[in-house]
């Protein structure tokens, strides 16, 4: 290997396979166990002070759907206070609020995009989408 490849990080492969190891086999207890996880995730967040939002709204199907997803939302979000990153994929996006008005900010963002949302939008106060109600 050259000086500008890194080493394979071999404990951080090494607790991921533990990780599935741990995993259970059963699709039912799978499930819970997942659910645990994001509980967890979501806890932590909360503890640390983030304030995460998501919005499902589903990929931009046209010009006005695109104006709310990638200029109305993101102005609505800076209006509602400090948000220190997003996270997404082409149908949701996660704000994740952190200053010393979190809370407030993530109140304050949800109820700015329930007043615009499509109908089939899904707004929550959590780090993972939900993608179904």
């Amino acid at each position: 290997m050259s000086d500008l490849t890194p080493e394979p990080d071999k404990e951080g492969a090494r607790r991921f396979r533990e990780f599935l190891a741990g995993l259970p086999a059963d699709p039912a207890a799978l499930m819970a166990a997942l659910e645990q996880l994001r509980a967890v995730e979501e806890a932590e967040l909360a503890a640390g002070g983030i304030h995460p939002v998501s919005v499902v709204h589903g990929d931009a199907e046209s010009d006005e759907d695109a104006e709310l997803i990638y200029r109305e939302l993101p102005r609505l979000a800076r209006e509602a206070g400090h948000f220190a990153v997003t996270r997404g994929g082409n149908d949701y996006t996660t704000w994740f609020f952190d200053a010393e008005d979190a809370e407030q900010a993530s109140v304050a963002f949800i109820s700015a995009v329930t007043a615009i949302a499509r109908p089939w939008w899904i707004i929550t106060a959590t780090a993972q989408p939900q993608f179904y109600r």
